[in-house]
């Protein structure tokens, strides 16, 4: 005969004989088993006899009825299974003629071991033991994982994550201690967290040797403690679960109660295992974010060096290098002389998965139009007077990397030709040579001419101008970033002075007003020189507006609109006009709505 016996809720110790009469759960006054519990329905369900099998059925009920931690409709019982309905758990047991109930619990802690105090009991190796399971008890436990899970997911780091774990800790089990111990490759041991806590862990000998055992054996176990006096000593109990990702054993869960009034139990270690368990992917996830992050961090960091400054525009077009590099599409970069667009071109390299690939810088309008082809494309032994011994290009010299084609808008039509083929198929031939190579290179292009102009105007194919304008970037010129430069003159005064072991160590006030107020039509390598000259004419520590030689700053294009600024601003005036309408602003301009869209996103205006 069968009995169930409440272990847990406001019915704990009470019992009821499983026999003929049907048992019904609910907070229905008309319940065998009443329990007053908002998340238990009116009549919730109820357990039955059928040709002398016990069974249970769910009646429909809002949260559901757990056996053994699993939702059911309906099943069989048996001694040793665990019944929940709402926060209340009960056993089946098996009664004897004599009327004595054996808690045949199914290896239960009370069942299996007594408590000793400073012996610590283990699961065993197999896993088929007491601390096996790791599932909730009651539906509150499952909505309590579920919303761990969700909290979980929303972690992108180490310590976010342990954040999360600390309030769930503190939630369930109001420990005097918890600890995160986690074993990383290439460690000679586990670090702990919260890091202020590791030494309360690491000076406990004895506890920390059963923690690091945990995790190598990747068995959960139950550790009472006294400290002190036996008789008048602190009681201290620890539940210790490992993390476990498939074989891989991460590290462990250990928390921590110091009374006698709260002592961890089985129940409670089943939890904190049901806690490893979902915690354990997401250790991985953080990881390899926090790893993700930090290889940007570095990539980025590494290339921030040389475009030196913080402002608006220049943390947009690191933004955008950023996103152009996440592919190997053509890269368009547009800008004035002396802008810096090789270094933009860079960036994008080396945030890119080509980094460690070759990049080759191609300045097309250095290369003389009866070179190019030799040069980009190399030449066979013979090919032409003087060529004595065959020669690699700079396209195959490119292969498998990126190739940076600078100046392309100063190319001949027929050179663009040429270059258009071997981008398009990957395929070209050395100058005087039969066999066909390939190459396969990610293309970067620059030029400080308008594109657009030169097509319509027949001096650029308008074939390669598509192909290689796969995404745009426009660096921006120095006089819209002008909080750049003082930071950018320090960075061109330190490179002069480590280079001669000489110069000036800073600069005045005045001397850093007056390169802000200075149009630089030449852009940053404008100030470079500016700053180099300085660094020899100066005759004390710092560099002076008399060094800089720009009269003050007073320049002929001083308060005076370039053309950018007036064609942003006759922009904004016809988009007004029009509140707003990108197709009729294009009319009225003259332009077609593709460029008058490029333009507002160029200046950063809005348009419908």
């Amino acid at each position: 005969m069968l009995q169930l016996v409440s272990k847990s809720g406001a019915l704990q110790g009470r019992a009821w004989v499983i026999g003929e009469t049907p048992l019904v759960f609910g907070r229905d006054q008309s319940c065998a088993i009443r329990i007053n519990d908002p998340v238990v329905s009116r009549r919730h369900c109820r357990i039955y006899l059928h040709e002398g099998t016990a069974y249970i059925r769910d009646m429909d009920s809002r949260n559901a009825t757990l056996v053994n931690g699993v939702p059911v409709r309906e099943t069989t019982l048996k001694a040793g299974d665990e019944v929940a309905v709402g926060a209340s758990v009960f056993l089946v047991a098996q009664l004897h003629d004599s009327g004595k109930t054996d808690k045949a619990m199914g290896g239960k802690l009370d069942d299996t071991s007594s408590l000793k105090i400073n012996v610590p009991i283990y699961s065993s190796a197999s896993g088929d033991s007491l601390f096996r399971k790791g599932t909730p008890h009651t539906t509150q436990e499952l909505v309590q994982l579920f919303t761990f899970g969700r909290a979980l997911s929303q972690t992108s780091s180490i310590m976010q994550l342990l954040a999360t774990l600390q309030h769930y800790a503190e939630e369930r089990f109001q420990p005097a201690a918890f600890w995160l111990v986690l074993r990383r490759v290439g460690d000679a041991a586990p670090y702990v967290l919260p890091a202020e806590n590791t030494d309360a862990l690491r000076n406990d000998a004895t506890l920390y040797r059963h923690v690091l055992k945990a995790i190598d054996d990747k068995r959960s176990l139950l550790f009472p403690q006294v400290e002190g006096d036996a008789d008048s000593g602190t009681v201290k109990t620890t539940i210790i679960s490992p993390v476990a990702l498939g074989q891989e054993s991460l590290g462990a869960l250990v928390v921590q109660a110091r009374s006698e009034e709260r002592v961890y139990e089985e129940s409670d270690l089943e939890y904190l295992i049901a806690h490893a368990y979902a915690l354990a992917p997401y250790i991985r996830v953080v990881e390899r974010l926090e790893r993700l992050e930090q290889e940007n961090q570095r990539l980025v960091a590494g290339h921030e060096g040389p475009m030196v400054g913080d402002s608006p525009a220049l943390t947009a077009l690191r933004a955008q290098a950023r996103d152009a590099a996440r592919s190997r599409i053509s890269v368009l970069i547009l800008g004035e002389t002396g802008t810096g667009k090789e270094l933009a071109a860079r960036m994008i390299h080396g945030l890119s998965d080509l980094s460690d690939k070759p990049l080759v810088v191609v300045n097309c309008a250095a290369i003389p139009d009866e070179l190019f082809e030799s040069e980009v494309f190399g030449h066979e032994r013979g090919a032409f007077t003087g060529a004595h011994n065959a020669k690699k290009g700079l396209l195959e010299e490119s292969n498998g990397g990126t190739l940076f084609l600078d100046e392309v808008g100063d190319l001949s039509l027929a050179n663009q030709a040429r270059l258009l083929r071997a981008i398009e198929t990957g395929s070209y031939r050395r100058l005087g040579g039969s066999s066909t190579l390939h190459a396969d290179v990610r293309v970067v292009a620059a030029t400080n001419k308008n594109l657009e102009k030169e097509v319509n105007a027949g001096r650029f194919r308008r074939d390669l101008y598509h192909r290689l304008n796969g995404f745009e970037l426009r660096v921006p010129p120095l006089r819209e970033r002008r909080g750049d430069i003082p930071a950018l003159a320090e960075h061109f005064r330190r490179q002069a002075f480590k280079r001669d072991k000489r110069g000036p160590t800073g600069f005045t006030a005045e001397a850093l007003q007056t390169l802000e107020r200075h149009s630089w039509p030449g852009n940053a390598r404008e100030l470079r020189n500016i700053i180099e000259r300085a660094m020899v004419v100066a005759k004390t520590e710092t560099i002076s507006v008399n060094d800089l030689g720009l009269s003050n700053g007073e320049t002929p294009s001083e308060n005076f609109a370039t053309l950018a600024e007036m064609e942003q601003r006759h922009i904004e005036e016809a988009l007004r006009r029009c509140n707003g309408k990108v197709p009729e602003a294009a009319a009225i301009l003259g332009i077609g709505r593709s460029t008058l869209y490029r333009k507002i996103a160029e200046y950063g205006l809005q348009g419908d």
